[in-house]
């Protein structure tokens, strides 16, 4: 179960980039298509990106609903926020260090503790 929830965490944190990424080529095409008119291929090419933005976010709440599960289990209240703002809210470490009063260095601290208590609760 080791392996699941650390390929969840790191599988969460590409699903963020990918929506990140088609969420920034779908404003390009719309301003593309503003531009030179709505091309069939435009029209296409934004559909496609939409309906991979959907499979994205779809997969990022189920693995959100599991991990969240994971995470409330947690024992200590500080690993417990911790991975709840970085891994539920997507915080950057700055955000969440200034948000918990801690260095970047020690949330980092707390994040590598926290990641092996949650890896110890099965679903």
């Amino acid at each position: 179960m080791k392996n699941k929830t650390m390929d969840q965490l790191k599988n969460l944190v590409a699903f963020n980039a990918a929506i990140s990424d088609a969420d920034e080529d779908i404003q390009i095409i719309q301003k593309e298509m503003a531009s030179y008119g709505y091309d069939d291929k435009y029209v296409d090419a934004l559909n496609d990106l939409k309906q991979k933005v959907i499979c994205y976010r779809y997969q990022k709440v189920k693995i959100c609903l599991e991990l969240y599960d994971k995470i409330e289990n947690m024992e200590d209240e500080q690993e417990k926020r911790l991975m709840k703002y970085r891994y539920i809210r997507g915080y950057t470490w700055d955000v969440i260090a200034d948000k918990m009063g801690y260095s970047v260095r020690q949330i980092f601290n707390i994040h590598n503790k926290s990641l092996s208590s949650v890896n110890h609760f099965k679903i």
